[in-house]
């Protein structure tokens, strides 16, 4: 090949490389989000559903994972929160039970947009047997003509419970599906049991390092996670703020876009 020859094709070589990175970067999006709601009431004092409504709505998320989510709660008016996410956002929603008390529920939400194919709820352990009772709310939906795992959890206060929750959550995972973990895990990213789950499931997060998902804590501090499996590529997962989310919790909403990280054939 003469000279000329190899730099043409060098030329056209480096000419299609944009092309195809803009061709993957157009490729399709699973958009996913979690937030702690602390039951819709902001930091301002204020119960506010429709507040809580909005945010989700700048999230634009396919999939959105919502804790400590009450219904028919004296202190929150009695609301159906997740009958009333559910028709504000146009969403079909999978709510898990977790406890019970003052004649009402309170637990964690999945609203989607995508085909609900399966939901289930399990109870997570409670090694003191005093605490907080806490659940891992999985849904499978269909995307891109193919099953995804998506479980929703809020993990307990302290080092024990942790450890024995992540233990009953590991099970759940089940081999070669696509699957997403989405909660407030209670501890930050160097913890033990956010160790232990990415053995099977990788950190998606992309902002800062030292952004935490706490409004006003003095430390920053990130204990609410997208986490994936290998399946899928990140590009984008970031802790949401904005003026609004600085009030209308005690978190900050976190939001992720993924890609398949690979082909990936339909499910039979």
């Amino acid at each position: 090949m003469n000279r000329r020859a190899f730099l043409a094709g060098v030329s056209a070589l480096s000419l299609g490389l944009p092309r195809l990175c803009r061709a993957a970067e157009d490729g399709p999006r699973l958009r996913v989000a979690t937030y702690n709601i602390h039951h819709a009431e902001g930091t301002d004092g204020r119960l506010d559903l429709d507040r809580i409504a909005g945010i989700l709505r700048e999230l634009d998320a396919d999939v959105v994972c919502l804790q400590e989510v009450d219904r028919n709660q004296p202190r929150t008016e009695k609301l159906d929160m997740p009958s009333l996410f559910a028709e504000k956002l146009k969403m079909t929603s999978a709510y898990g039970v977790n406890y019970q008390f003052s004649g009402g529920d309170y637990g964690v939400l999945t609203l989607t947009r995508l085909p609900l194919l399966a939901q289930k709820n399990t109870p997570l352990a409670n090694p003191e047997g005093v605490a907080e009772p806490r659940g891992c709310l999985t849904v499978t939906v269909r995307w891109q003509d193919r099953e995804v795992d998506i479980h929703n959890t809020h993990l307990g206060l302290s080092p024990k419970e942790r450890a024995a929750q992540v233990e009953d959550v590991l099970p759940l995972f089940r081999p070669d599906t696509p699957t997403l973990l989405l909660g407030d895990l209670n501890e930050g990213p160097d913890g033990p049991a956010v160790a232990r789950l990415r053995e099977k499931l990788a950190d998606t997060f992309t902002g800062p390092k030292d952004e935490g998902s706490l409004p006003g804590a003095k430390k920053a501090r990130r204990i609410d996670f997208i986490l994936a499996s290998p399946h899928f590529q990140t590009v984008e997962s970031v802790v949401h703020v904005t003026g609004t989310t600085r009030t209308a919790s005690d978190h900050f909403p976190c939001r992720a876009a993924l890609a398949w990280r690979d082909p990936v054939p339909a499910t039979p």
